[in-house]
């Protein structure tokens, strides 16, 4: 295989996500983490690309929906093709819970689910991070 790409909502976490970075290192396969889960998983995935070896790329969304910055209090930097994560402890990132509540979790097909090619982002979507 050319690269393995793991997502981490479904590899066990950072954990789960360190031991198989571990097993592609062993074996030269480059890992990078499949990431269109919003800012959490963003800020998951840039700790793991900023701490692994063999990290070769990070996937990300350049939109989301406009609330995104009120559940969220992230500082993620976009400059040269590359994005650089926040410099605060831990995953550097901070929830609104209150605000999270607000936007509760709505169900929707994937396009891979139903054969289209339709835009699942809203389109109000506006850029999350710093340029």
């Amino acid at each position: 295989m050319d690269y393995l790409q793991p997502d981490s909502s479904h590899a066990g976490g950072i954990t789960g996500m360190k031991q198989i970075a571990a097993l592609c290192d062993a074996h030269h396969i480059p890992f990078c983490a499949h990431n269109p889960s919003g800012p959490v998983a963003n800020a998951v995935t840039l700790a793991l690309g900023v701490s692994t070896p063999g990290y070769c790329i990070h996937e990300t969304l350049f939109d989301d929906v406009p609330w995104r910055k009120d559940v969220i209090d992230e500082d993620v930097r976009f400059s040269g093709g590359l994005m650089y994560p926040s410099d605060r402890p831990g995953l550097g990132i901070e929830l609104n819970e209150d605000a999270a509540k607000s936007h509760p979790k709505q169900d929707h097909w994937l396009r891979h689910y139903v054969g289209t090619l339709t835009n699942i982002r809203p389109p109000d979507s506006a850029r999350y991070y710093h340029a």
